[in-house]
């Protein structure tokens, strides 16, 4: 999958646009855009690293070096990870179990409302 793809699909996948990315990053909007239409298909490693933080994933999942980051890839990407995994190491057995199943709840409504913005 090329960069343009991927950062549309994390961008959007967060609820961001443009503009909110270009100030998380600190990257001109101007450049997001030329980086989405392919305009830009090799922007600079300064420009990949500030996205790929912004987005709360590595530069080479962003550069799609690798296919899907790794469990430990996500947890030091994203200071939320993070915080859910310190957090979760001092859960009894029945909060690890409730944690669980409340992840899965919210993948299965994100689920529906992708489906019914596809309808």
């Amino acid at each position: 999958m090329s960069i343009a793809k991927k950062l549309v699909d994390l961008r959007e996948k967060l609820g961001m646009t443009q503009q909110d990315l270009a100030n998380a990053a600190d990257v001109a909007q101007a450049t997001i855009s030329r980086i989405e239409r392919g305009v830009l298909p090799q922007p600079k490693l300064d420009v990949l690293r500030r996205l790929a933080e912004a987005l709360h994933v590595t530069v080479d999942y962003l550069a799609d070096r690798t296919k899907e980051m790794s469990p430990s890839d996500v947890v030091s990407a994203d200071p939320r990870a993070q915080a859910i995994f310190r957090g979760y190491q001092d859960l009894s057995e029945d909060q690890k179990t409730a944690l669980i199943g409340f992840v899965r709840y919210l993948q299965e409504e994100r689920k529906k409302a992708q489906r019914e913005r596809g309808s």
